[in-house]
């Protein structure tokens, strides 16, 4: 019987990860004259780093070991690298509400993809939580806004286009990750998606001034650093539950992300960012309080993967 600490500490490490990776515009802010490319390269040259040296000094490198489901490492590195690339390139083609809003459209597809791979059953009281996340997400990105830049040209499609991929390739990353938790450990799965995902920006590295990379060294160091830990948790944290209460609770990255960009970068808040704010964080509290049962079904021999 899991006590009631150990039955939370999966959501808790959703949820710190989460907040941490809210900090992603900060990050960006800070590096100048770098494309996409290569500024995801150098975060996961760092947090690879990071992880090696870990496992190292702990003596777990072990868990390094390809087990079974290889094939389906390279898809979570090739899913990494393709939601990065299009969320930041949602970013500067329509703004940061737009990115935020296409991104988090995940749970949707979380919840249509994993009763049929996951055999996770469909929960009722599972709906309530995504609409209400849905809608806060609808209020912080400003629909109104998003409208009425329709006709500012093809830079702005390019956007939409680039958020409805990073969306649809952030839901399967969850489902995958999901799917390998009896195979590979979080921090196992954390460094295989990263070291697969360099291979895919290393054409935009090569091709970026090495006085450049001096320039930001400090900022993409922690920016590395500190997303790899936030990856660190959050893996570890939806090993443990289900992957589409895991979807939801990883709302709350817009709401610190909101919260970062108004404190540090001194952005404007809106009363609809804060009332689409206060909407996923309530979503957050309902799937936070699941029963620990409810999340042991998922996994016991009625599964369709068992």
């Amino acid at each position: 019987m899991p006590t009631q600490e150990n039955s939370f500490r999966p959501y808790s490490e959703v949820i710190t990860g989460s907040i941490i990776y809210g900090t992603i515009g900060v990050f960006l802010d800070r590096v100048q004259d770098m494309s996409v490319g290569s500024v995801l390269f150098c975060r996961l040259f760092f947090g690879l780093c990071m992880i090696f040296f870990y496992l190292l000094l702990s003596g777990s490198l072990e868990q390094l070991r390809p087990g079974r489901n290889r094939k389906y490492l390279l898809l979570l590195g090739f899913l990494n690298a393709v939601t990065g690339i299009c969320y930041f390139s949602a970013i500067r083609y329509s703004g940061i509400s737009v990115a935020v809003l296409l991104l988090y459209t995940a749970p949707v597809y979380v919840n249509l993809l994993a009763p049929s791979i996951l055999g996770e059953r469909s929960n009722s009281k599972s709906f309530l939580p995504l609409f209400l996340s849905l809608a806060g997400v609808l209020l912080i990105a400003r629909p109104g806004e998003i409208m009425g830049n329709l006709s500012s040209g093809s830079d702005f499609m390019k956007g939409l286009l680039f958020g409805l991929l990073s969306g649809l390739s952030f839901g399967t990353t969850i489902v995958t990750i999901r799917y390998l938790r009896h195979d590979y450990t979080g921090i196992s799965q954390t460094f295989w998606l990263t070291g697969i995902s360099l291979l895919f920006m290393l054409p935009s590295a090569l091709s970026t001034p090495v006085p450049v990379y001096f320039r930001n060294f400090n900022t993409l160091l922690l920016f590395g650093l500190t997303i790899t830990f936030a990856a660190i948790l959050y893996l570890k944290g939806i090993s443990g539950i289900r992957a589409q209460t895991g979807s939801i609770l990883a709302l709350l990255e817009p709401v610190s992300g909101i919260f970062f960009d108004t404190a540090v970068l001194k952005n404007p808040l809106y009363a609809s960012t804060l009332l689409g704010c206060v909407l996923i964080l309530t979503a957050a509290y309902l799937v936070s309080r699941a029963r620990p049962t409810d999340e042991a079904q998922a996994d016991s021999p009625s599964s369709s993967l068992a």
